[in-house]
């Protein structure tokens, strides 16, 4: 990411899906928590965790990411950091949240880290959006021009992970014996757009967003004659899974 020009995180933030709002409920915080967003991006999940929790640290390791993040949720603590090493003191929160990102983490470090900074019987939620069909109205036309372009284990370019993805870390005995038994929700979470809008969402791929201007540029007002809708509805699913530190470990 720290490679990405400057425009594809604008497009990372106009153009990715948020989450639904149980997806806060889920954890079952009291409002006076205080809750990690970790890995959080520009902020999106930051933004609805400030709603409903008095204290809310995030945490995210690309520069450009909490430059939108500060921008986006000035009363927030923003930290620079990773799963692997987070700046935050034991005990020290009551709920870590990642949205879209477990999959990048190094799951046995990252899973010792968030234990030892979420307070006795503290929650952990881990969320990600796939798409479950196809955008309406129909955009055949612009996926046919990217088709050349589309890395083609990436599968169907509106599915940001693959449909079947979901963590692998809780097989590891670090997260039998730390966290209780996983927990499962999906969710429908619609997210409607307009033709700039579905655009940056294209341009949020790394597959896109690391072209050269000299091609990146031709590819957006390509996919923008393409448009003439004046709403997209992408049918996203929010999948989560959420668990709650072992009372004794």
């Amino acid at each position: 990411m720290a490679d990405m020009p400057r425009h594809w995180y604008e497009d990372y933030e106009r153009g990715r899906p948020g989450y639904p709002e149980q997806v806060v409920d889920l954890a079952e915080l009291a409002p006076t928590a205080t809750a990690l967003d970790l890995a959080a991006g520009t902020g999106k999940l930051t933004r609805q965790l400030v709603s409903r929790i008095a204290h809310v640290v995030a945490v995210e390791p690309d520069p450009d990411m909490r430059r939108l993040l500060v921008a986006g949720c000035p009363a927030v603590d923003v930290k620079d950091g990773t799963a692997e090493q987070l700046p935050l003191t034991d005990d020290a929160v009551d709920g870590v949240f990642v949205a879209q990102a477990f999959h990048w983490f190094d799951n046995e470090p990252a899973l010792m880290e968030i234990a030892r900074v979420l307070r006795p019987g503290g929650v952990l939620v881990v969320m990600w959006n796939v798409a479950t069909g196809s955008a309406v109205p129909s955009i055949t036309a612009v996926e046919e021009l990217l088709s050349p372009l589309w890395p083609r284990d990436s599968g169907f370019p509106l599915d940001m992970t693959s449909g079947d993805w979901a963590p692998r870390a809780w097989d590891l005995p670090i997260a039998k014996r730390t966290f209780n038994p996983i927990c499962e929700a999906r969710l429908a979470n619609p997210q409607a757009v307009d033709a700039q809008g579905l655009v940056a969402f294209f341009g949020s791929m790394g597959w896109v967003g690391s072209l050269p201007d000299e091609k990146w540029q031709p590819l957006v007002d390509a996919m923008t004659s393409h448009l003439s809708a004046s709403e997209y509805v992408l049918p996203w699913q929010t999948r989560v899974q959420w668990t709650r530190l072992r009372a004794t470990i």
